[in-house]
């Protein structure tokens, strides 16, 4: 049972964005089939930052990554088998390995997102006959919500019943400083605590876990992903051999906040302008070598979606139309020969 719910943090919040206003709506926020997103772990450096009030700042430059990786795509209840046993279910979040969290999105009574349970592999799941309430919308600075939560779990160690509480609240707004020299403002802060108790077996080979679990997202108007997650965990399972606490810190950023930040970077005249930009941009560009050179625009997923070739000109000035482009964060990424270097992009 050990560490079996712990990507339900994760997700309460995996999947909104934030407009100019900070403020999180169905229209633009509610997770839908086909959205997907990757998270690259960091190991921290000093105090991890989770300030909260307005007008904050928070510094995530120093972290440096590490080789966890995590990843989810929200697909239709009928594509798993195992949704048919979460009542309402119309959206899971797939994680792989046989992890899916189950939701409902409904506009009855209220327009919101409602998590239904989670199945952990092939060992356990949780269903929440009494489900927990994710995310009211709208959403804004000084939102909160705590809902009470209950149903039963199934695992190799056997049935059990569990309960508890799911707050999620909006607790800052600022500046976050990311990796890369990457500063971006107008950012949203999230807190999710969770508790969760569970009573499975029967005695003497009765146990029960309670779960602490707090996490702080970071939001920005330009991806419907957090930039950031800091998630905190503390798990205490009880048995005929008595108690065993877990401890556990964690940080990951999202793949598009960090596009770029491990390229081998060339000493040239790189510069995008107008940025922000609406139709066109242009891209001047010093190719001291004359080698042969590429641009690549990449989308928030890391997927190149357009290639433009520059030949071997001295002095590069490209324009690009980006009119078919949704409004977000692109990144604009110049190849010439075996060097490359990146500059981010945002679409209005």
């Amino acid at each position: 049972m050990k560490r079996i719910y712990t990507t339900i943090i994760a997700s309460i919040f995996i999947s909104v964005t934030v407009n100019a206003q900070l403020t999180l709506t169905k229209a633009f926020n509610e997770p839908i089939i086909g959205d997907a997103y990757v998270n690259k772990g960091f190991d921290t450096v000093n105090t991890v930052p989770k300030n909260v009030g307005a007008n904050q700042i928070w510094n995530f430059s120093a972290f440096t990554q590490n080789t966890v990786t995590s990843s989810g795509t929200f697909t239709s209840a009928s594509s798993v088998a195992t949704a048919s046993n979460y009542a309402g279910c119309n959206l899971v979040e797939d994680q792989g390995s046989n992890n899916y969290l189950f939701e409902k999105t409904t506009s009855t009574p209220t327009t919101q997102v409602e998590l239904l349970g989670m199945q952990n592999g092939t060992v356990t799941s949780f269903n929440f006959t009494n489900s927990a309430i994710a995310a009211i919308w709208p959403v804004s600075f000084g939102y909160n919500n705590t809902d009470n939560f209950s149903g039963t779990v199934s695992s190799s160690f056997g049935a059990g019943n569990i309960s508890g509480t799911l707050n999620n609240s909006a607790t800052g707004t600022g500046t976050i400083n990311l990796p890369g020299s990457n500063t971006l403002n107008n950012i949203l802060q999230t807190k999710t605590t969770l508790t969760l108790n569970a009573v499975v077996g029967t005695a003497p080979f009765q146990f029960t876990l309670n779960a602490q679990n707090t996490t702080y997202n970071y939001y920005h108007s330009s991806n419907k992903f957090a930039l950031v997650e800091v998630k905190y965990e503390k798990q205490t399972l009880t048995s005929v051999g008595g108690p065993t606490v877990t401890n556990t810190a964690s940080a990951k950023i999202n793949t598009v906040a960090i596009t770029g930040i491990n390229d081998k970077n060339f000493d040239a005249t790189f510069q995008i302008f107008p940025n922000p930009a609406t139709n066109n941009i242009t891209v001047n560009l010093t190719n001291v070598n004359n080698t042969n050179g590429s641009i690549y625009l990449i989308n928030n997923l890391g997927s190149i979606i357009k290639t433009i070739d520059l030949g071997n000109e001295s002095i590069i000035k490209k324009e690009i139309s980006i009119n078919d482009l949704p409004k977000g964060i692109y990144f604009v990424k110049t190849q010439l020969g075996n060097s490359s270097s990146t500059r981010k992009l945002i679409v209005n």
